[in-house]
């Protein structure tokens, strides 16, 4: 390498975080004004409204927010240097600006106000897997959109409580009491990126996670449960490749214990185990996995509605940036060219068995990728993959609600595999394509393609970019 393409290198990213860094700025100073005057509204009588109150508001925030996911993805792709540093500790001396904006900003959307609701609902001992949050009453009932019964895992509930005893000093101090739970868990996640990912790559892929603006915004700034089952992912990550395999168990159900995914990647490690013959392992890790059951039965989850709680079940039949949103944009828009097309209460049942037919799809897709795994020698890195294949496609095809900040999780898996090219560019543009979300809510049609078609888009692509390539 020639002494001017460091040189290129170094000017390249200054300009990058030249313009990085106003946008930051705004998008933290227009966040915190935008949920602080949103609480005040509400709390006054006002209307609850899910984003933006208005088209200025919606499009500074979302375009400033699209921007600088293309710019740091234009910088990861862009740039070939290894960042080595010998503590972590230097890479947050080079971040803490950034993570300090993600601090300051409020959340952009209403998921903070439900689990901290739900947070005391569980200080005052009222079970939230088996009493809608509707059906209790806080200071925080006028900010909560969802009223059915808690999708979250006991650590979840548990740092809703905890964040939730702030709420009667002021229901702000709370919001940034699990906001800096969340940053630094994200920190934490961070560093073990940093420990898990090999030289000389290290640096860069410990930065370029710390530092994600979807990650800061959605799991730091937003603070969404999310950056808890990335912890999960990190930590059996860390297991796989130091071959404690019993402790990978362990490690996925903490993180079902905060979110549900997880519960996918499981049969996936048995069947890795049966493979590879780790018998001794296998039964360790079953064992454990019965105990944490038969604990959980006993204890927070001790019927089978509680259980069912946690799978989401009040999504069904909503329809949000998907495959099945894009097809219910299209009856809609049917009217405008057919004077027979069809009604609203035909086609809900057609939407409604897509739904099934992807769901199923998906679990033939599954079933290929655990047989596939089974059938071939497959090292931890392949294992960490297929868990990231499975996730994608459930999240792309499958998934009737598809949220923003739902492809954060990827990012997780992504980063563990930097030989995983098609895999992480696939993930990469699922990231740009959920931040375009907000830009696109307007148009569900427009949104849902974006949200799908990019990342399948990329998908293609690249499978026959790197097929010519090898």
């Amino acid at each position: 390498m020639t002494k001017t393409q460091p040189r290129n290198h170094a000017l390249a990213t200054g300009v990058l975080l030249g313009i990085a860094l106003p946008l930051a700025i705004y998008l933290c100073v227009s966040l915190t004004i935008l949920g602080l005057d949103k609480y005040h509204y509400i709390l006054a009588g006002g209307k609850r409204f899910a984003t933006f109150p208005n088209f200025e508001t919606f499009l500074g925030i979302s375009v400033a927010y699209v921007a600088l996911v293309v710019l740091h993805l234009i910088w990861f792709l862009g740039s070939d240097r290894t960042y080595q540093f010998l503590k972590f500790s230097s890479i947050l001396k080079v971040s803490w600006v950034f993570l300090l904006l993600a601090f300051i900003a409020y959340p952009l959307g209403n998921d903070i106000y439900l689990y901290l609701h739900v947070g005391v609902m569980n200080l005052n001992q009222v079970d939230p897997f088996l009493t809608p949050a509707g059906s209790f009453f806080s200071q925080l009932t006028p900010f909560v959109d969802w009223k059915q019964t808690s999708t979250y895992g006991p650590v979840s509930q548990l740092l809703f409580a905890l964040a939730a005893t702030a709420v009667p000093l002021h229901p702000i101090l709370a919001v940034y009491l699990f906001k800096a739970v969340c940053l630094g868990v994200h920190i934490l996640n961070s560093y073990l990126v940093w420990r898990v990912v090999p030289k000389p790559q290290q640096g860069k892929f410990a930065i370029a996670y710390l530092l994600s603006p979807l990650l800061l915004v959605e799991q730091v700034s937003s603070a969404h449960v999310d950056v808890f089952v990335c912890t999960s992912i990190l930590l059996t990550a860390i297991c796989l490749y130091s071959q404690r395999y019993a402790t990978a168990f362990l490690a996925l159900w903490g993180g079902f214990m905060a979110k549900t995914i997880p519960v996918i990647w499981m049969p996936l490690l048995v069947v890795y185990l049966v493979r590879q013959r780790r018998w001794k392992q296998l039964i360790l890790g079953l064992l454990a996995s019965a105990s944490v059951v038969g604990l959980l039965t006993i204890t927070v989850l001790p019927s089978f509605a509680a259980w069912r709680s946690l799978f989401n079940p009040g999504v069904t039949g909503q329809y949000q940036s998907s495959i099945h949103a894009l097809a219910r944009a299209g009856f809609e828009t049917l009217p405008y060219f057919m004077v027979d097309a069809p009604e609203p209460s035909v086609y809900k049942y057609w939407l409604l068995d897509l739904s099934r037919y992807t769901l199923i799809g998906f679990a033939i897709f599954y079933a290929w990728t655990a047989l596939t795994l089974l059938r071939r020698s497959a090292t931890a890195a392949r294992l960490l993959e297929d868990m990231g294949w499975v996730t994608l496609v459930l999240m792309l095809y499958a998934t009737s609600w598809l949220m923003p900040w739902y492809v954060s999780i990827l990012y997780a898996i992504a980063v563990v595999l930097p030989r995983a090219r098609l895999f992480g560019l696939t993930t990469l543009m699922f990231g740009v394509s959920s931040s375009a979300m907000y830009l696109l809510q307007g148009d569900a049609g427009l949104r849902s393609l974006c949200a799908v078609g990019l990342p399948t888009l990329t998908l293609l692509v690249g499978s026959i970019w790197l097929r010519q390539k090898r």
